[in-house]
């Protein structure tokens, strides 16, 4: 679990790292935007990178843990227990 925290916090380190360097170098003054604009593209970009890292972190997350094979392979045989099929077997 602490490797996700640690995805999380580099990956919008970086993020607010290249937000901050347009910003030094006058990268939004060629926006046209007054500084209440500047502040909703930054707050929104920032947000967007936030909600996709999170997302992309749970999934490595599920990848890791193999939680979803466990619900696949129980939900096969609950479903195979109720129409009371067997599993195929191999050659």
């Amino acid at each position: 679990m602490r490797w996700f925290f640690l995805f999380g916090t580099l990956g919008m380190g970086g993020i607010g790292l290249v937000l901050l360097v347009f910003w030094a170098f006058g990268g939004f003054q060629d926006l046209g935007l007054d500084a209440a604009g500047t502040v909703a593209v930054i707050f929104g970009v920032l947000v967007t990178s936030l909600l996709g890292v999170g997302l992309m972190a749970l999934v490595f997350y599920s990848d890791r843990s193999n939680l979803d094979e466990d619900v696949y392979h129980a939900s096969h045989a609950e479903a195979d227990h109720e129409s009371g099929s067997r599993p195929a077997r191999g050659l």
